[in-house]
């Protein structure tokens, strides 16, 4: 493993050690409930690339699971799944293939909202992604700021296509979000 790969690694994980520890004390203050729906456009190739590989681990190009792999993550958060509609923020963050036996990656990502009522507000959700299997995805949300501070709750992601063409994957996401006052 690259140095920068144990550093990656081990960050993730205490972010994660410090949400779990963190929550308890917090559960009681969590008064509000926002549900969000929208799309993120994630574009893997091209001059427009959004998602960008940082590192791999020696072994990497001979994992079945590209266990080892780090990306970097700035896509656009729209309101619709096509890429021209409204623009609500970006989606950012980090993507470790994290298991030696499946493909599937740890997930740490802020969503960054940059209008309406929750302009300047973030997300956080970290959690396990397997490729294969389930038709929808469920990770925990962990911690949030501005109108979303000290939040928690549950995303729900799923693929909403895939366009070889132009090499953009929309996704689909739902956030319950349960946060202060």
């Amino acid at each position: 493993m690259t140095n920068a790969t144990i550093k990656l690694t081990l960050l993730l994980s205490i972010l994660s050690l410090i949400s779990a520890n963190a929550a308890p004390q917090y559960h009681r203050k969590l008064k509000k409930f926002t549900r969000l729906h929208f799309y993120v456009q994630d574009i893997l190739e091209g001059p427009n690339a959004t998602v960008w590989e940082v590192t791999q681990a020696k072994g990497t190009a001979n994992s079945a699971s590209s266990f080892g792999l780090i990306r970097v993550i700035d896509n656009l958060i729209t309101a619709k799944p096509n890429y021209n509609s409204r623009h609500l923020g970006r989606s950012q963050g980090l993507v470790a293939f994290t298991d030696l036996q499946e493909m599937a990656f740890t997930w740490n990502m802020n969503f960054h909202l940059t209008g309406g009522k929750f302009n300047g507000s973030t997300v956080c959700v970290v959690g396990r992604i397997p490729v294969a299997g389930d038709f929808e995805k469920e990770m925990p949300i962990v911690g949030g700021t501005g109108a979303f501070r000290m939040a928690r709750g549950y995303a729900f992601l799923r693929t909403y296509s895939v366009d070889q063409t132009t090499n953009i994957t929309v996704l689909e996401y739902t956030l319950n979000i349960y946060h202060a006052e």
